[in-house]
């Protein structure tokens, strides 16, 4: 098969990302031609298809209408959606529909009844819908990964996860992360972990949470040094960010407890309402001790403690402990060939080679005709069990996950799902 041609719809702070990955995937894996880009607004299209010229040496043509776009791009292989959240479902089924594969960004889609159609016309299509968790691909969380699944540890019994800071500024400079129907908060930031979460742990049975708005009303100017803010500099504003404010509706706290099919007990709690001290932590407590994670993409090694210590093994025990460990062939290519890494230095590029790896398996899969790492099945949970705290923290009583994951539970999500005509 020739180069997949492939087009990218979105054209903002993440889409600049994803372009900037097709180069970074070139260096490894020469899969696509990406030929097209599709923004609402021209000129931002047009920054990032200069972007991408610097550096593929080819100019994507730009369009301001999707439509349009499938109409005259006669020779398209697949688009790449990275899109607001709340357009992913109707863009990635149309796409469907139209005989292409379609790569999505996280989170897969607005609500598990999005979720639920975009699997249902993938299926139908017969095509390859892939979706864009790149967290789990940091290489240590591949070893982290082994030592579950190996047993190294023993069983995991309790995952804890605590991400709280707070201020009253707009996440990211982007104020549609903070109305409900347009994603939310929670949906975007936790999807993240909840992806992780599952990846190591496998199925949630239930679900009880406690959920909150504080902020009701967040500043429009966002001065963080947030460290991607340099992809995001030349997006257009949204109507909702001219002003000094925007009204929140969103919620900006969780605290949850979760069940996994193993029996295994989960903790997961994240805000940016939470003023003072910052907390973060991230471990895994197994019968014969525990792992504590570093933040993804920050090249820091995990940490064993072993039961009856207090302090984590050394270098060295670690290194013994995995030796048989190997990384997979994917993510090898995207770090030098390495066949294993203990920790590493976060390179200038290092957001790239993240969605990259992506991209990359959405290419081999469409070229192998094999079945994704991420796909359908996996978006859906990550965005079910975002979903099951917030169902939970909305009713007041503990969810099962099934339920939440096949749309029987969706109070929280039907103002959602009416907003948009789902």
């Amino acid at each position: 098969m020739d180069k997949i041609q492939i087009a990218q719809i979105g054209c903002g702070g993440m889409g600049l990302r994803h372009a900037f990955s097709y180069v970074e995937l070139q260096k490894h894996a020469d899969l696509f031609d990406l030929v097209a880009l599709c923004d609402l607004n021209a000129e931002v299209a047009e920054h990032v298809a200069l972007e991408a010229e610097k550096e593929l040496g080819l100019k994507p043509r730009v369009y301001t209408d999707f439509d349009t776009m499938l109409s005259e791009e006669k020779n398209l292989d697949a688009v790449d959606v990275v899109t607001d959240v709340g357009l992913h479902h109707s863009l990635t089924i149309k796409a469907l529909e139209s005989g292409l594969h379609v790569s999505v960004e996280k989170p897969m889609g607005v609500s598990v009844k999005a979720c639920l159609q975009m699997i249902e016309a993938a299926e139908k299509a017969g095509k390859i819908l892939v979706v864009q968790e790149n967290h789990r691909r940091d290489p240590i969380y591949r070893l982290v990964k082994h030592i579950l699944d190996k047993g190294l540890l023993g069983t995991p019994r309790l995952y804890h996860f605590a991400s709280l800071s707070g201020d009253k500024e707009i996440a990211q400079s982007t104020a549609w992360r903070h109305i409900k129907n347009r994603g939310g908060f929670l949906l975007d930031y936790a999807v993240h972990e909840t992806d992780v979460i599952q990846y190591f742990l496998g199925g949630v049975s239930r679900v009880y949470a406690e959920t909150q708005l504080w902020e009701h009303q967040r500043m429009t100017t966002n001065e963080s040094g947030w460290f991607l803010e340099r992809y995001y500099k030349h997006r257009r504003k949204d109507v909702i960010e001219t002003t000094p404010t925007v009204d929140v509706d969103s919620e900006d706290m969780c605290l949850g407890l979760m069940r996994f099919n193993s029996g295994a007990i989960g903790y997961y709690g994240r805000s940016l309402a939470a003023p003072g001290q910052p907390l973060h932590s991230d471990l895994i407590f197994c019968d014969d001790g525990s792992i504590e994670l570093p933040s993804s993409r920050s090249g820091k090694g995990a940490k064993i403690t072993r039961l009856g210590e207090k302090s984590p093994i050394s270098n060295r025990e670690f290194a013994d402990l995995v030796s048989d460990f190997r990384l997979d062939d994917l993510t090898s290519k995207f770090y030098g060939n390495a066949t294993q890494l203990l920790s590493y230095e976060p390179p200038s590029n290092h957001d790239s080679k993240f969605i990259g790896m992506g991209l990359a398996d959405f290419g081999e899969s469409i070229i192998n005709n094999r079945t994704p790492e991420v796909g359908g099945s996996e978006g859906l949970d990550a965005v079910a069990l975002v979903y099951s705290i917030l169902e939970s923290g909305h009713s007041g009583f503990p969810v099962k996950f099934e339920d939440v994951a096949a749309g029987k539970v969706s109070e929280y999500q039907d103002e959602i799902n009416a907003s948009l005509g789902l």
